[in-house]
């Protein structure tokens, strides 16, 4: 009776998530609570086990998403984000094919650094107009930069940071499936390419006006200069250093935006870090509190009575068989939507911790399961803030790019899968 309450429990706030009447930053700390009384708990144990104790399960965690938004402003701040995208249009010369895909280099590049919705309004405001104006159609313009933002995304040491702290995985591990992931998700992105460049037709491109005013409150100016050439690495160097010198993730992170200031200003050393703090914890406090939420629920999950409650459950899945456990993530990664049972970043973290728990499978294989979903998570979730602002600008409905992108995604899930049932089990 207890596992269908909180069943029950799940559900009712997937529903409200889905359906945009509650935010997912009110409706995790309400279902950890909701799920800790349906268990009966007593008050004290969820005031100070879920509530307390959760809100703070996740703090190097923030720590780490905050000095990655650090280093994004840094790179947006000092031109470098900039200076990339008009190389990389630059080298494509009049060629929109060469264009596209260096274009989608760039951007992949840099957001194997970059976090938040400001990085992407950044970057997207750059990318999307050049792409535009030399043929790209406007919805395989945006089509692309998902994509390759989902492709950067794989690499971002932040949320290695987050599958380290929640799973117990190492860096080297989670590097070594990255690489391969990685690699499926290139391959695919190019056959995206060769073929809706087929499909798409029709298009339209505008110049966008940009803002020229020079902000000096914020530490930024829109007329940068072109910045040294060796600047372009900055946004990988913190995966270098934390990845191959095993350097702590902020560590890392503060190195590389100290790096950044001083190839590119650095007589504003100071000012140019100070506000990059500033306004890189503006651009990720929505993920921070987000986080906060996801610590309450996972100590609800892992109280004894919800794992004894549940545990039947999960355990009827026959994870041991790789078949099952690739035709389980994969085929049911769409679930991943909508903040649903296997997003990683709603109400799904509790159904992996649980897997987690009851050890009924590798835990590189739940690692590489997990990274898998979050490829369809990232790109074709249409409660993603990229998502809106990406559909908006370019011209289209978001749920449409949910339905361009869903089946390219769930092939990158698969073969990730597969690859892992091959390597882990």
């Amino acid at each position: 009776m207890t596992a269908l309450l909180i069943i029950l429990v799940f559900l009712i706030f997937a529903a409200l998530m889905m359906t945009r009447r509650v935010p997912a930053i009110l409706a995790l700390p309400a279902m950890a609570v909701s799920v800790a009384l349906v268990a009966r708990e007593p008050v004290k144990v969820i005031l100070e086990q879920v509530v307390t104790n959760g809100s703070t399960r996740l703090a190097g965690q923030y720590l780490m998403v905050i000095a990655g938004a650090m280093l994004g402003r840094v790179v947006m701040q000092t031109g470098i984000a900039e200076s990339m995208i008009k190389r990389a249009a630059e080298y494509g010369g009049d060629r929109p094919m060469v264009v596209a895909v260096t274009m989608m280099i760039a951007v992949a590049w840099l957001f194997t650094t970059l976090t938040g919705l400001g990085a992407v309004i950044m970057v997207g405001g750059l990318a999307l107009p050049i792409l535009m104006s030399i043929g790209v159609p406007r919805k395989l313009a945006g089509l692309l930069f998902l994509l390759a933002f989902a492709l950067g995304f794989v690499f971002n040491i932040g949320m290695w940071g987050f599958y380290q702290g929640t799973f117990g995985i190492d860096s080297q591990a989670i590097r070594k499936f990255a690489i391969i992931l990685a690699g499926i998700d290139a391959a695919v992105l190019v056959i995206f390419m060769i073929l809706a460049a087929r499909r798409m037709r029709y298009y339209g491109a505008w110049a966008i006006e940009r803002d020229d005013d020079v902000d000096e409150a914020d530490g930024e100016s829109s007329r940068k200069s072109d910045v040294p050439l060796v600047a372009l690495v900055v946004p990988i160097v913190p995966l270098v250093l934390h990845a191959w010198l095993g350097v702590p993730v902020v560590a890392a992170f503060l190195l590389g935006g100290i790096l950044g200031v001083l190839i590119t200003r650095p007589r504003e050393l100071v000012r140019q870090l100070s506000s990059a703090v500033v306004r890189g914890v503006e651009d990720v406090a929505p993920a921070v509190v987000l986080m906060i939420g996801i610590g309450m629920l996972l100590n609800a999950t892992t109280l004894p009575q919800v794992k004894a409650s549940l545990g039947p459950l999960i355990g009827a899945v026959n994870f041991g068989s790789p078949l099952v456990y690739v035709l389980f993530f994969g085929l049911l990664s769409p679930l991943a939507l909508y903040r649903g049972p296997l997003n990683p970043y709603g109400i799904g973290i509790g159904i992996y911790l649980l897997i987690r728990d009851l050890q009924v499978m590798p835990p590189l294989a739940l690692l590489a399961a997990v990274m898998s979903v979050v490829q369809v998570q990232n790109t074709c979730d249409p409660t993603n803030t990229q998502n809106v602002w990406v559909a908006n600008f370019v011209g289209m409905r978001v749920e449409e790019l949910t339905r361009q992108t869903i089946l390219f995604k769930m092939a990158v899930c698969l073969a990730g899968l597969i690859v892992a049932a091959l390597l882990y089990y």
